[in-house]
């Protein structure tokens, strides 16, 4: 990229260079980021890039066409090969659209709108080997198809042995329509999803009674008295003898 901000650089060529830094930088986000995009979310923005893609690629192919375009006139000036630089170009426009769009955009706006939450998910499996350059510990987890969107990081060696396909952990951390960043994680068992239950539904009575938040012990005396009663026909069944 030339210097932006010589004397004759159009203004079209800095817009096009300031667009350029901002998806570079929200690719950056979406590499460096512990974020779990939304599966819909992406991809819907997926495909989005990827239209995006075939558009821009299209405009360059025509403008590269005509001989007194700044893009043929940037081209012919290149020191490298024109076919390696049009290779690249080629390759590096659907890559950063697809991780700065599909993911570091929406990774940045789960950041202003997440709340704390407990989610739970779904080992689909290990990553190979628990040691790796990007990431140590590793898990495939259900309900997430696309890569570089479908793992978490960060797990304890010991836990990482134990743990097997279709077992299942509460995360914590920040949750938005956007998205999940977990921060710890457990293992999930009877209890601890009996608490989670009961604070979830400790939170919905506070809403619902706008009184004062309840302890563990009166969220479960909560959600059983919002169980429905059991059926009048069967409870008078049970209490037959066998002819």
């Amino acid at each position: 990229m030339g210097n932006i901000f010589a004397p004759k650089t159009t203004k079209l060529q800095k817009l096009l260079a300031y667009i350029f830094m901002l998806l570079l930088a929200l690719m950056l986000v979406s590499v460096f980021s512990r974020t779990l995009v939304n599966d819909e979310i992406y991809e819907q923005l997926s495909i989005i890039a990827a239209v995006l893609s075939v558009f821009l690629l299209i405009t360059m192919f025509w403008g590269l066409k005509q001989k007194n375009s700044w893009l043929r006139v940037n081209l012919d000036n290149q020191p490298r090969s024109p076919v390696k630089v049009i290779l690249s170009v080629a390759i590096g426009i659907p890559i950063l659209l697809h991780f700065s769009l599909a993911k570091g955009l929406p990774v940045l706006l789960h950041i202003l709108l997440a709340d704390k939450a407990i989610t739970i998910a779904t080992i689909d499996d290990k990553r190979f080997g628990y040691y790796s350059r990007t990431c140590d510990g590793g898990l495939y987890l259900g309900g997430y198809r696309f890569w570089g969107n479908d793992y978490i990081c960060g797990i304890k060696k010991e836990d990482w042995d134990s743990y097997q396909s279709g077992d299942k952990l509460a995360l914590y951390g920040d949750k938005s329509i956007l998205g999940f960043t977990y921060q710890k994680y457990t293992l999930l068992t009877d209890e601890l999803l009996q608490q989670i239950i009961a604070q979830s539904a400790a939170l919905k009575a506070e809403a619902i009674t706008g009184k004062k938040s309840m302890n563990l012990e009166q969220a479960r005396k909560f959600i059983a008295d919002s169980d429905p009663a059991p059926d009048s026909n069967s409870s008078s069944d049970s209490k037959r003898s066998p002819q």
